[in-house]
């Protein structure tokens, strides 16, 4: 079966009470956090003519809610 197309939080919420709708909170939930390279690079690394060293990424995670307050949810309100 193909997912619904969920545009809004009125489309989300006519699902309520099928699995499409809890998958999709799921996902939500997933996006709530990204990784990022917090590495420190210094100025023209991975340019032409850098010759120092190679500098390997630092990966950290950081709070994103832009996919749940798109849909009109809060943090809190996905947590309980």
């Amino acid at each position: 079966m193909a997912f619904p197309i969920i545009n809004s939080r009125e489309d989300l919420d006519a699902l309520k009470g099928t699995q499409e709708y809890a998958d999709f909170i799921d996902y939500i939930k997933g996006s709530m956090t990204r990784k990022v390279n917090v590495a420190v690079y210094p100025e023209n690394y991975n340019r032409e003519g850098y010759d120092g060293p190679e500098i390997e990424p630092v990966w950290a995670e950081v709070e994103d809610l832009s996919v749940v307050t798109r849909y009109g949810f809060t943090k809190d309100e996905l947590l309980d």
